[in-house]
């Protein structure tokens, strides 16, 4: 009699522990989850502000009241645009921005890319400076955009996306853009030259 009382306590007892097991391991992988899911979001929302701040230097830079001054690094001759005061914070967002992509990617390739994408758009606010407003070569202006498409990508395949495909309408938007070109010429026929967008 007195076994059976110790193997029914016994019972009791590992039971309790066994439950005990199971829901810590619940709660372990719960909490686990919910990390993972905060990490995530903190890494989305900091993927997309570096977009947004670059987006935001490079509206600053390309309009008509910048003020850009260029400098020579001295170690690798590389000009550097010198930003005004007024323009000072788009610069120092969008280096902030990339500081919090450096603290935040999981991965090498994602700072790459954010790396690639600011040092283009340092390089349209050169362009800028040197050209003059609306004059900006197409193919910097272009590579900006490309470099940004790749950025976001990268960032895509860091939060388990799929990458985001060149627009399926970009013929379309060809036409509409040559019919809107032809309109603004025939309204406007001084215009000589379209600004960069």
């Amino acid at each position: 009699m007195d076994v059976a009382v110790w193997l029914t306590g016994l019972t009791a007892l590992a039971g309790v522990w066994f439950g005990g097991m199971l829901s810590s391991r619940a709660q372990d992988r719960a909490w686990q989850r919910e990390e993972a899911r905060i990490w995530r979001e903190a890494r989305r929302a900091t993927y997309g502000g570096l977009v947004a701040a670059v987006r935001q230097y490079r509206t600053y830079v390309m309009g008509p009241h910048a003020e850009i001054e260029v400098w020579t690094n001295r170690t690798n001759h590389r000009l550097i645009p010198g930003i005004g005061a007024d323009g000072a914070r788009f610069q120092e967002g969008m280096e902030a921005a990339f500081v919090n992509v450096q603290l935040m990617a999981r991965d090498q390739e994602t700072i790459d890319h954010a790396y690639f994408l600011t040092s283009i758009a340092r390089r349209v606010a050169v362009a800028r400076a040197v050209h003059g407003a609306g004059q900006v070569p197409e193919d910097l202006n272009e590579s900006l955009f490309m470099a940004e498409r790749a950025f976001i990508n990268s960032a895509r395949r860091d939060l388990g996306l799929a990458n985001v495909r060149e627009s399926p309408f970009s013929v379309e938007l060809r036409q509409f853009d040559a019919r809107l070109q032809r309109a603004h010429r025939d309204h406007d026929p001084d215009s000589t030259s379209e600004p960069n967008t």
